[in-house]
Order: structure tokens, then sequence, then C-alpha cells
């Protein structure tokens, strides 16, 4: 995986401050080159792009810890274009971020493979069908979902946190995100290995406080998003976008890889995820999941 852009979403960052600023608010997408042929979609997808991030720190996944968790490669006119993380939320849908969809025209997920290297390992699908939430728009309401051309088999899906799950965001409890991103807070060490990282969650009023001094409020928006991750040593990262935030006693998603700021989040900046249990984003993934 080779990262060649980093991408920042206009509406949003288009008030900040100043250059220098809006260069360090960041999506965690990244670039990818490969010689493999392009699976289709049905649809045209919107007309910009995004990508994902990779965690940094953290520790490598044991095989077959988090079959769940999904790597997907997405294609624009029919080459190798970006990559993202994912969750298989079904046995014929995986959960991603939404900006991680945008000018994509195709999709190959691969699931139950922690060393990509190991081609052995997993199972390769390509996507017959996007979905992104309706209200995105380039910050809030970060969520898409690919559709399957063919059920996974053997791989029992992650669970979607409910409305009744609201413990699962309490500041300070610890929840696992996991990734093929960047491995280094410097941007420069990618990976082949899946990685994971336990990260405290952060208040929203502290979340809401840090994102809303450097961008135009809101910058960050309690009902759509949850903060994790307040240490410079574990956190998601560039290449992790679309991924899982996750309790990993009961499996069960809390949020979505979704951007931070200056690269892979500081102890001031914590990653921002999108909140899975939200109504309106818990709907539309499962309405889109049943299509």
């Amino acid at each position: 995986m080779v990262m060649v852009n980093k991408f920042i979403r206009d509406p949003l960052w288009a008030t900040l401050v100043g250059a220098l600023i809006a260069a360090m608010v960041v999506s965690f997408f990244v670039f990818v080159q490969s010689g493999e042929a392009a699976p289709q979609a049905a649809d045209e997808q919107p007309s910009s792009t995004s990508v994902s991030p990779m965690i940094a720190g953290g520790t490598a996944v044991p095989n077959g810890k988090y079959p769940f968790v999904a790597f997907v490669k997405l294609y624009r006119n029919g080459k190798p274009d970006a990559s993202c993380g994912g969750s298989l939320i079904d046995q014929d849908s995986v959960l991603i971020a939404a900006h991680c969809l945008l000018n994509t025209t195709g999709a190959l997920v691969v699931v139950g493979r922690t060393d990509l290297r190991n081609k052995n390992r997993g199972q390769e699908i390509g996507a017959s069908r996007p979905f992104i939430h309706p209200h995105y728009n380039g910050s809030g309401y970060d969520a898409g979902v690919l559709k399957l051309r063919r059920a996974v088999k053997g791989i029992k899906p992650i669970k979607l946190a409910t409305a009744k799950q609201n413990n699962l965001e309490t500041p300070g409890r610890k929840l696992m995100v996991a990734g093929w991103g960047l491995a280094g807070f410097n941007g420069t060490h990618p990976t082949n290995r899946l990685r994971q990282a336990q990260v405290p969650v952060v208040s929203d009023r502290r979340a809401e406080r840090s994102y809303d001094a450097v961008v135009e409020p809101p910058g960050y928006e309690p009902p759509l998003m949850i903060a994790a991750g307040n240490s410079s040593k574990e956190n998601a990262c560039e290449g992790d976008s679309g991924g899982p935030l996750f309790d990993s006693g009961s499996r069960t998603q809390v949020g979505i890889v979704s951007r931070g700021y200056y690269k892979c989040g500081t102890a001031r900046y914590p990653g921002v995820y999108t909140e899975v249990n939200n109504p309106n984003i818990r709907n539309f993934i499962v309405s889109a999941a049943k299509r």
C-alpha cells in the first residue's frame, strides 16, 4: 500500500483559519497501487473521492482474531485507486465510511485475512452495489454500506450497537480499533498485517471544545460522532478509514473510523468516529444491508 495523497473535506474545511490548519485535518484514507482487474459496481458514485486511515502504534492482531474486519480495495474508472477498512455486518454487507465510496466505480472486499500477503486465507468478494447515507455532507453521517456479489461463508458478522447501548460510549471506556493503516505517527510505515489499538472514549464536550477551536463550528457534532483516543502512542491513522471502533468483549461496533486532526490525532485532538447507534445512522445501515 502506497500513500500518495490525503483528503480534506472541502465543505467543512474551507472555513479553516489558514492553509496550515487545513493541511492538518485529514480523513483516514490511503491510495494503493495494484494490477488487479476491477470489479464494477452497478451505480456511479458521487463526484469527489476520499480515503481511509491505519493503526498507529498498537499491536499486531493474531491470525483469525477479528475475521469480520474487512480490507476494501476501491476502484475508479476500472483502476485500483484507494483502500479503506470496513466491517462485515451480515453475510453479504460491509459497513464502511461514506467518504471512502465517493467517486468510486467498484470495490473488492477481503475478509478473514489478517495478513494481506497471505492469499491462501480469507475470502475476496467483489461489491455489487454501494450505498451512501443520504445526509452525508462531508462531515456528519459518514456511513456507507457495500453489498457483496455473494455471501461470506463461515465468518460471524460484528453486531451493531443499539440505542440502548449508550453505556459503550461512556467517557474513559476502552474500545478497540483495528485496521491496516499507517503504523507510525509520522505517516511513513504502512503495514500488511492487521493491527489493533485500544483507545479511550473522550467526552463529547471535550471533543467539541477541541475541534471547534480549529474548524468552523460545528467541527464536532455530538449526536453524530464519537471521539476516542487521547494518546499519542495508539490511535487510528491514515488508511484506517471505514474500519470499526468496537467493544472487543461483546464484539459490538460502536463507531466507524471517520477523521482526525494532524495525521493520526494527538492527546488534544482525538480521532472522530461516526456514531453507529444514532437512530438516523443505524436505520440507514440496517435498511441498506437488507437491499
